[in-house]
């Protein structure tokens, strides 16, 4: 079996002055709103425990997967604090909450779910994008937008996988 990557080999834009108050209000759901990072991170790893008895190529693609979304979890929470802004764990408008989470334990049911939620996260990063005014960090929305496009090949690999197993 070959390795799978979770991110694609590109750099992430490293974003720098100017700084934009209004742009931490862009990206803040991204980072840890209902749909952000920090829920897809708790998703994968939710599913990456459920089916490691039963499923331990999928188990451990979710695991990768989960790593990756902390990944961007982490640059963006660097980049609001380097902004100047409070990179709490929570959105614009609460605390993150383990409610957020979709707990599914059918493996083609949830990655269905998933391949639903990388969408999300792609249509999110790509209006966060187009909102904030620092170009670096436009750029570090879109580049993250590639790994989300990547997530979502991976998953279908993996349902249809599934489904052709019966």
């Amino acid at each position: 079996m070959c390795e799978i990557k979770y991110a694609l080999d590109l750099p992430y834009p490293q974003i720098q002055a100017p700084f934009y108050p209004s742009d931490i209000k862009c990206i803040v759901d991204d980072y840890c709103g209902r749909t952000g990072e920090m829920s897809a991170v708790m998703h994968y790893l939710y599913q990456h425990y459920i089916t490691a008895q039963n499923f331990e190529r999928l188990s451990n693609v979710l695991k990768g997967l989960a790593i990756a979304e902390m990944r961007h979890h982490n640059l963006l929470g660097e980049a609001i604090a380097k902004m100047g802004g409070d990179p709490i764990i929570g959105g614009s408008t609460s605390f993150w909450s383990g409610s957020y989470l979709n707990y599914i334990k059918n493996p083609i049911a949830f990655l269905q779910f998933d391949i639903m939620m990388e969408k999300q996260a792609i249509a999110n990063h790509s209006r966060a994008a187009t909102c904030v005014k620092n170009p670096m960090l436009s750029e570090l929305m879109l580049r993250i937008v590639k790994d989300e496009e990547l997530h979502i090949t991976i998953l279908q690999e993996l349902l249809d996988e599934l489904i052709e197993r019966g």
